[in-house]
């Protein structure tokens, strides 16, 4: 007797043996059982997932003596014939070799018979996709109104080439991907009705090559007894298949997320002598790279990833210093990194460079953090504070000196644009033209000049708070000082920034007490720059030009980047429509 392959020795010859189709299975099993069974069925899904399998023992479900059950005897003459593949009641048609109008004709007129030995008569059209557009329009009426006896079942790949006219008169079954664990559970006990042993690491190789499929993966297992023998290994997979060592995967992942730049390069460099394809490595990277992330950000996660336990327990042992930022950034370069593979006529070197970037990558701290370091101010991931403690920011510096610069305000918090947007306008409502505040200070030399009382404020508004004093030094200027009165007559020539400057009179009042003594205060005036806003024809700005720039300039996302990055406005520009 000829050898006969495990993908045909084992294909499931009652419902029990469909493996990862439960969901199909109860269905098909509760129709039979309550006696609702459709005249036509859609069974739809990758290749090898038991699409016509399932067709076959429905058959048998229908046909059996015993019949119809859910639980076929493949003992009865019926069950036999079908199993055997020569039942007069059961006929597969090759939807790729019976394309035109003239077959489905054929079809329409041999549908009139009755059964020869069982209750119905069924057709099980494969790869019905590939029907032309006429055979479809022909096999309309029949799927839709076929005689008592008859039942279709039409399997396909691509239920998106079949007309709709044709899905709404099926009841569609959709049969999935096997995960990594049902496949390797399968050809674990393939192996062992065989009387081969397996370890679980080369079962795993063989369910991640078969991509979901069972007869792929059942192929590829008699592929690997043929090389091994009673014993397999999953140094006999790697050599057979060709596929990339999954140590020397998991272990670039590693030293890449460990930052260990030569380790990386060691790596690739024995890759290469095993002689692995530079994208195919690429792509399996890709994938360890996304069960990482999905560990680092879900914890349990055993069920949605591709990864062994020991694997998966290595995992989050090197993955606790490195938050989930960090890891997504390696996953998303290592992508960007692999799309420019598909063309280069030298791949291995961009792979290369790719997780050498990845390795020399520094730490990412979250945006939360570099805003809480930027208000607090330097020093405050120092000495036992939260956080990632002062490590270098992707740009090469601390989260403290690239979110927040050299100082802070070392006042209370600023109030938030709603309490802003309030004081300003009691503020404007209580004095148009100025606005007056005073701040008790300790006591201090009162100074004389207006040069040096200037200076006294610039200072301290570029230690307290940078974005004012850009604005400050750009835009304003010492009008006039009265020494005895301790009053500073400050004026800025842009009215654009003047709900800013309103906003930060406390701050700028203080600044004045410490520097002249209690008592002192700051008179706020704006005015236009001469010539400021004028077109090519010399007019000035419309008032919905500057109040476009004014609502721009007061907007909070504007006012809180300006304090964020330490920058000013430079220029706002109206779009016209």
């Amino acid at each position: 007797m000829s050898y006969l392959v495990l993908a045909r020795k084992w294909r499931p010859q009652t419902f029990e043996a469909i493996r990862g189709q439960d969901h199909i299975v109860r269905a098909l099993r509760n129709a039979i059982s309550s006696g609702r069974i459709a005249h036509a069925y859609l069974f739809t899904g990758i290749r090898g997932v038991g699409k016509t399998s399932a067709a076959r023992v429905l058959a048998k479900a229908l046909n059996c003596v015993s019949g119809p059950t859910p639980t076929p005897c493949n003992a009865c003459p019926s069950c036999r014939e079908i199993t055997e593949g020569r039942s007069g009641d059961v006929l597969e048609i090759d939807g790729a070799s019976n394309t035109g109008v003239e077959d489905v004709r054929r079809l329409r007129e041999a549908v009139r018979y009755p059964p020869v030995r069982g209750p119905h008569r069924v057709y099980i059209i494969d790869e019905v996709h590939m029907l032309s557009t006429a055979a479809f329009n022909a096999l309309l009426k029949t799927l839709e109104e076929p005689p008592a006896h008859v039942v279709f079942v039409l399997a396909t790949t691509d239920p998106h080439k079949i007309p709709v006219t044709i899905l709404s008169r099926c009841q569609q079954f959709d049969f999935k991907r096997l995960s990594l664990r049902e496949m390797t559970a399968l050809l674990a006990d393939v192996a062992h009705a065989e009387g081969i042993a397996a370890d679980e690491k080369s079962l795993a190789a063989l369910a991640r090559e078969a991509e979901g499929s069972v007869r792929d993966g059942q192929s590829l297992l008699d592929q690997v007894f043929s090389y091994a023998g009673e014993s397999v290994t999953y140094e006999d997979v790697r050599d057979v298949l060709g596929v990339v060592d999954r140590d020397l995967l998991f272990g670039v992942a590693r030293a890449v997320v460990e930052r260990d730049a030569r380790r990386v390069v060691e790596a690739l460099a024995e890759a290469e002598r095993f002689g692995y394809d530079v994208r195919r490595f690429g792509h399996d990277l890709l994938d360890v790279f996304r069960d990482l992330t999905v560990i680092k950000a879900l914890g349990e996660a055993e069920d949605l990833v591709d990864l062994a336990a020991e694997e998966v327990a290595a995992a989050r042992e090197f993955l606790v210093p490195t938050s989930w930022e960090e890891i997504h950034a390696l996953f998303d370069i290592l992508s960007r990194g692999i799309d420019t593979l598909r063309g280069a006529s030298r791949p291995g070197p961009l792979l290369e460079m790719t997780l050498l970037k990845m390795a020399k990558l520094p730490p990412v701290l979250p945006l939360s953090e570099v805003l809480a370091r930027a208000r607090a101010g330097p020093g405050a991931g120092e000495g036992g504070g939260g956080g990632a403690g002062g490590r270098p920011s992707a740009s090469g510096h601390t989260g403290v000196e690239a979110a927040a610069g050299k100082t802070a305000d070392p006042a209370p918090r600023d109030p938030g644009p709603g309490d802003r947007a309030a004081g300003a306008s009691a503020e404007a409502a209580a004095a148009p033209s100025a606005a007056v505040a005073a701040v008790p200070a300790g006591e201090a030399p009162v100074p004389r000049g207006e040069a040096e009382v200037w200076e006294a404020l610039l200072r301290g508004a570029e230690g307290a708070n940078r974005p004012f004093w850009h604005v400050l030094r750009a835009h304003g200027r010492l009008e006039a000082w009265d020494p005895d009165g301790k009053v500073a007559a400050v004026v800025l020539d842009d009215p654009g920034h003047e709900f800013f400057v309103r906003s930060k009179l406390e701050l700028l009042t203080r600044i004045l007490a410490e520097a002249a003594g209690p008592g002192a205060r700051v008179e706020l005036r704006f005015e236009a720059r001469q010539g400021r806003g004028r077109g090519r024809d010399g007019a000035r700005e419309t008032d919905r030009a500057r109040s476009a720039k004014r609502e721009a300039l007061e907007h909070p996302l504007v006012r809180e980047a300006m304090e964020i990055f330490e920058g000013d406005v430079e220029e706002v520009r109206v779009l016209k429509p």
